[in-house]
């Protein structure tokens, strides 16, 4: 394994830790971690060790294909095994964009996830010109097979705050939409009262799960519009347009398979290979992560981010770094090929600019009103996994009698650690072990901020006052090949003492999308919106719906649109059966 490890599990690192005073431990497979260490890579015997893997499909539900500003753009990534056409739980990440007819990405999400599935949404801005779009969505293992072997779908954009329209059509006369239900499934059926409703009235769908199946599913109600638009792949035929290109070997993509790939490179080259530096990597943020990752004999070193985070800011440091300064980078993602992206040239009435400018004008209002109303969209919490398991000591200072000094404040109440002078005299930490754990008489890891500092006496020295927390592990923690006593994981009160450290680098870093709880009007208390407008077209987004052998009972509301809308939902039973299923209703 690479990074920290635990006696049970990885993280963790301390002071200078020199190597002649530290307990080396030689993995059995860390040659193995190096091969691997390369997102895109040219050897032929790893490419041949991948053989074997099945490959991947991605199917995406989305709301609409109809883009226009001001509007929410909601979609969820389903992850397929084609070898067993079910659920893919090979790949952890996928990767949506947005690409216009430049080849240019609108935006680029990188989707974490469980068991197959991950959803995410984009609000559309002012920016996105009227024109064709394609969205784009691939794990980076399916990126071998080119740009054909990803999903891909037509968007058409409306941007009413441009002069110039190339898709309006003033020839063209306005068509007229087929709307249809597929309503009738093997095995699920969808169920409404009736098929026509008032302005804000609740609208109670059913999920009738006829055959007592299980799967995983997603649900949209978006108004359909009065004009022709790309109509939307469905679970049942997206794969009609997947083609594997033959690629070159010289760019041969490594599965994510336990999280999203990270190579970077240090130079100058490490010109003693009997002692190769390690890389230390901290994000900040609700959500923190740190990694370490062992630089390989061509400069090269890999990290594996299998955790959510919201940072966007990755720090970066070499360390044992006592010869040389090395300079840090992180390769970027590889880009996909658009030239072999076809474009279709969609044409739509100028009949159809009414209801252009009545969706604008509507978009406009409820982004207005959108902080006094109950459909927004509030970020879901990220769960905040312990990084460091095991018995640890939380020490609030201001709990506490403040002392002037952090060595002051060591003697008088943290009981579990220690300030002593090592081998050259500088301070450092010691950590009291565990009842019968080993005693290796080796200092600590010592993270402030969630960064890595290998020098102790520099933390020493900072003033208490400055300090939150200080929390104590007695763990013995593995760093690569090399043992620490203990961790000391300090929390300051500004986040500042970073910038008093040398040889950070630092580095944008793109975060995942993150999960939202969704939720839109409910008028069971209709007094209290009696004065607010109500001008939604998506009146429902569920992208997540676990059916377990039960029929399922859905409510939400209609808005003060008027129209046809239809119900759709996606998805897979966990035999791999697609279910495509769509159901119209009206509101007047």
């Amino acid at each position: 394994m690479y990074g920290v490890q635990m006696l049970n599990q990885t993280f963790g690192k301390s002071k200078k830790l020199k190597m002649n005073n530290l307990f080396k431990i030689l993995l059995v497979f860390l040659p193995l971690c190096e091969m691997w260490a390369q997102p895109v890579t040219s050897n032929m015997q790893l490419q041949e060790s991948f053989k074997e893997l099945p490959q991947e499909e991605v199917f995406v539900h989305y709301n609409s294909s109809l883009l226009m500003p001001g509007a929410q753009f909601y979609y969820k990534v389903y992850v397929l095994n084609t070898a067993e056409n079910k659920l893919s739980g090979l790949s952890k990440v996928a990767y949506v964009a947005l690409i216009d007819k430049n080849g240019e990405e609108v935006f680029k999400h990188k989707i974490y996830l469980e068991n197959g599935v991950g959803a995410s949404d984009f609000f559309i801005p002012n920016s996105v010109n009227s024109g064709h779009y394609k969205l784009v969505a691939y794990t980076q293992w399916m990126q071998n097979g080119g740009v054909k072997n990803s999903f891909r779908a037509d968007l058409l954009s409306i941007n009413p705050y441009q002069n110039e329209q190339d898709i309006i059509d003033t020839d063209k006369e306005i068509s007229a939409v087929n709307l249809k239900d597929n309503n009738s499934g093997e095995f699920l059926s969808l169920s409404v009262l009736k098929t026509t409703y008032e302005k804000r009235e609740k609208v109670i769908l059913e999920i009738l799960n006829t055959e007592k199946i299980i799967g995983n599913f997603s649900i949209s109600v978006n108004k359909l519009e009065e004009f022709e638009v790309p109509e939307k792949p469905t679970s049942a035929n997206y794969g009609r347009n997947y083609e594997i290109e033959n690629k070159s070997n010289s760019e041969y993509f490594i599965p994510e398979l336990r999280g999203e790939l990270l190579l970077g490179s240090i130079s100058p080259m490490p010109i003693n290979s009997n002692r190769k530096p390690q890389v230390a990597l901290s994000i900040n943020g609700n959500q923190q992560i740190f990694r370490t990752s062992v630089v390989n004999n061509t400069g090269e070193f890999f990290v594996n981010l299998d955790e959510k985070f919201d940072g966007e800011t990755a720090l970066l440091q070499v360390l044992n770094d006592e010869d040389s300064n090395y300079k840090i980078q992180l390769r970027k993602k590889e880009k996909i090929n658009t030239s072999a992206l076809v474009f279709k040239d969609y044409k739509i009435s100028a009949e159809a600019n009414d209801e252009i400018l009545q969706r604008s004008i509507h978009h406009q209002i409820e982004n207005a009103f959108f902080e006094v109303k109950a459909d927004s969209l509030p970020v879901a919490e990220m769960e905040n996994k312990e990084l460091y398991p095991g018995e640890s000591q939380l020490y609030v200072l201001d709990k506490y009698t403040r002392f002037k000094t952090l060595e002051e404040t060591f003697v008088e109440f943290i009981y579990l650690a220690r300030i002593r002078k090592d081998e050259q005299g500088e301070p450092e930490f010691r950590v009291s072990g565990i009842q019968n754990s080993l005693d290796y008489g080796l200092p600590p890891l010592l993270l402030v901020d969630n960064v890595l500092v290998e020098d102790h006496s520099h933390f020493i020295n900072y003033p208490s006052e400055k300090v939150e927390s200080i929390e104590v592990f007695r763990n013995n923690f593995y760093l690569g090949p090399t043992v620490a006593q203990g961790l000391i994981k300090v929390k300051t009160i500004e986040g500042d003492y970073v910038e008093s450290l040398d040889k950070l680098t630092e580095i944008k870093i793109k975060s995942p999308q993150l999960d939202k709880n969704y939720s839109f009007q409910n008028y069971n208390q209709p007094e209290k919106f009696n004065r607010i407008p109500d001008f939604r077209y998506q009146l429902f987004w569920m992208p997540h719906i676990e059916l377990e052998e039960k029929n399922k009972a859905i409510e939400f509301f209609t808005s003060d649109v008027t129209g046809t809308f239809e119900i759709s939902l996606e998805g897979f039973t966990r035999d791999g059966e697609p279910i495509s299923l769509k159901k119209q209703f009206e509101v007047k």
